[in-house]
């Protein structure tokens, strides 16, 4: 059975901190070290509304990857896809407290395993979604009832058009609009080692829930400037958000602006979404060694994130500001966090109204949150000092006001 659109609802979109006069000045050296620059303001404290925690059992993990938000039965919730537990979790965002949870099937008639990737769309259509193949993903009700299973069909005797790569994570997430699911779509292919690899990269696909097909997007490519480039992994992968007008925009994380389309990916218009940190991207040519990577990434102002604000129709672009790349430092694919990051935020017209700095090593913006009350950031960061696996902590900011 597949759910029909007349079942599916008005899609839901998907602590406090004192900083001391000498950790301005220790910050403000730090962003200035890196040769980048300065910004208007700093002052996230003025934005801070509230806080909220979640006490983590057992059964979890503080570091999710997969979650969305969504109402069960009135109550705004977080909808967690538990890895360690093989669950869906529901958090209730008045109390942070653990309202109910349930299996996902690991085996009998109908598993949905190796899962990676969530979308509630409403509490009767919960999207599981595996990793890679997408070999069978499950449509859940919150009364952890399995609706309906999805395999897709690729017509292709090619084993590597079989593999999608998605991701389904909250800085890249999947869609559900008119019977469609929008999935961005990860690289299989080489990009610190192919200057051409921006020709053939294709970001997004469709998945047509009734045909159980995939429609590759091939209109759709990687912005100019990165034409000829090789270029670290990461920066090979975008942010998309939906707005009220049914628009998809689009943040490349080596890209100052901000591209705009319509649902069958027609550019519309490009806008600047640049940091007042970034000084521009170095272009390489050349294939890029792991440690040349590390380098250009830790040390270059990009944006690894773009999430829209429906209830202030505002966005937010993150930017992880550049810091200077110590070699004899001990480098793995989370070493970002260390860096600070700012917060631009632009109004529904992309006009900028603030750039918001926060320090490195305290948050996770990747497992940042909008929801009605405001931006949830959670200090979940890997190198926090006074980091608590047993609970999640966020803090609240508003930023109606700018």
């Amino acid at each position: 059975m597949i759910v029909s659109d007349h079942m599916f609802g008005k899609i839901n979109f998907v602590g406090r901190i004192v900083f001391l006069p000498i950790f301005y000045g220790l910050f403000l050296f730090a962003c200035s070290e890196g040769g980048n620059g300065s910004v208007d303001s700093i002052d996230s404290q003025s934005y801070l509304k509230d806080s909220l925690i979640l006490k983590i059992d057992a059964k979890s993990s503080y570091d999710f990857n997969y979650f969305d938000i969504g109402r069960v039965d009135e109550i705004e919730q977080l909808v967690i896809l538990n890895q360690v537990n093989s669950s869906i979790d529901f958090y209730s965002l008045k109390d942070g407290n653990l309202e109910k949870r349930f299996n996902v099937p690991q085996d009998g008639p109908t598993p949905v395993r190796n899962t990676q990737g969530i979308l509630f769309y409403n509490q009767d259509s919960i999207f599981v979604f595996t990793a890679y193949l997408l070999s069978r993903f499950g449509l859940f009700d919150s009364d952890r009832e399995l609706i309906s299973l999805h395999r897709p069909e690729v017509d292709s005797d090619n084993p590597r058009d079989k593999i999608h790569n998605q991701s389904s994570a909250p800085s890249m997430p999947t869609v559900y609009l008119k019977g469609k699911l929008y999935f961005s779509h990860l690289t299989m292919g080489n990009p610190p080692g192919n200057p051409k690899f921006s020709e053939s990269h294709h970001p997004e696909f469709l998945y047509y829930l009734e045909k159980d097909s995939v429609v590759q997007i091939d209109h759709l490519k990687m912005p100019a400037e990165y034409s000829g480039s090789t270029m670290p992994l990461s920066f090979s992968l975008h942010s998309k958000a939906l707005n009220d007008l049914d628009e998809f925009v689009i943040s490349w994380y080596a890209s100052d602006s901000l591209f705009v389309y319509d649902l069958d990916f027609n550019l519309k218009s490009v806008h600047l979404g640049k940091s007042s940190l970034a000084k521009g991207f170095e272009k390489t040519t050349y294939p890029l060694s792991k440690e040349e990577s590390d380098r250009l990434t830790i040390s270059q102002t990009h944006y690894p994130r773009l999430i829209y604000d429906p209830h202030r129709r505002l966005y937010y672009r993150f930017a992880f500001i550049g810091r200077t790349y110590n070699p004899s430092e001990l480098i793995d694919y989370k070493s970002t966090l260390k860096n600070p990051f700012s917060i631009i935020v632009l109004d529904d017209s992309f006009k900028k109204l603030e750039e918001i700095l926060f320090p490195g090593s305290t948050y996770n913006l990747y497992q940042a949150f909008i929801a009605e009350y405001g931006l949830y950031l959670p200090k979940t960061n890997i190198f926090y000092t006074n980091l608590d696996e047993d609970k999640v902590k966020y803090e609240i900011f508003d930023f109606s006001s700018l």
